[in-house]
């Protein structure tokens, strides 16, 4: 048995590290430099790319869609704002009842319609959308649409905003 205090095995440790040692030593030729070369230099300034104008539309029939996707969005998005108080009456009947009384279910039936006004805004935007992909695949956006896409994406958010208040007024 070899322990380590033998002196065989201080022979043999001390025969194994100089091979290992001799693997490091070498010739410098064979390995690249780890300078810093000269492309890897910081050197120069860099200009901004302005982006050109956005093209119009080619396809006139995109944009011939865009007004009654517009009075879609703007009618169902005033049917909204119209039916508000009708919900936050519905509401207010219903504070402090239970899920189980009428009036609380009135309130869930308010806040689905006025959710179903909702969805009709955010159907035009989507159709919107539509329009906005097929434009940018063309690589020439309309200002129309971005505009309209703009709009009826604030009213979906203010929208989005209202349906949240309302709902935490009638939270269990």
């Amino acid at each position: 048995m070899v322990t380590i205090q033998s002196p065989l095995f201080r022979i043999g440790a001390a025969i194994a590290g100089a091979f290992v040692l001799s693997g490091c030593l070498g010739s410098g030729d064979k390995y690249p430099s780890l300078a810093v070369r000269d492309g890897e230099r910081i050197a120069g300034t860099f200009e901004p790319v302005t982006r050109p104008p956005a093209a119009p539309v080619s396809n006139p029939a995109v944009l011939a869609g865009l007004p009654a996707i517009e009075a879609r969005a703007d009618s169902a998005y005033e049917a909204f704002q119209v039916a508000i108080p009708g919900v936050e009456s519905a509401i207010a009947s219903a504070r402090g009842s239970s899920p189980e009384s009428n009036q609380w279910a009135a309130a869930q039936i308010a806040l689905a319609e006025l959710d179903s006004q909702h969805s009709q805004t955010a159907i035009a935007l989507a159709d919107i959308d539509l329009i906005y992909a097929e434009a940018s695949s063309e690589f020439a956006l309309g200002q129309e649409i971005a505009e309209l896409r703009a709009k009826v994406a604030v009213q979906v958010m203010a929208q989005d905003q209202i349906l949240r208040a309302l709902r935490q007024q009638v939270s269990p």
